[in-house]
């Protein structure tokens, strides 16, 4: 029983381990990607242009990118959750 539940700890802590890498490179990627988006890029020439110059990551990102991160970062919630219930029984 000892064991088992030792393996599952162990599980959880893997699994922690590679969600929070997957969150922690698409965040890399995400920030890279506003960064160096072309339209954050381009030289305004008139006012009118100016205003898009920093556009919100929203605007450069595809909202179903920070829909997966958010998801993401609520399954590392869960397993947390898990992982410290586990530990107190």
């Amino acid at each position: 029983m000892q064991d088992q539940k030792e393996r599952e700890i162990k599980e959880l802590q893997e699994k922690i381990m590679a969600k929070r890498q997957q969150i922690e490179f698409d965040k890399t990627d995400m920030d890279l990607t506003t960064e160096y988006a072309s339209e954050n890029n381009e030289n305004p020439e008139v006012s009118e242009d100016f205003k898009n110059v920093y556009d919100p990551a929203g605007n450069v990102i595809d909202t179903g990118e920070l829909k997966e991160i958010s998801v993401a970062e609520s399954e590392l919630i869960h397993l947390i959750d898990r992982l410290n219930k586990l530990r107190n029984e």
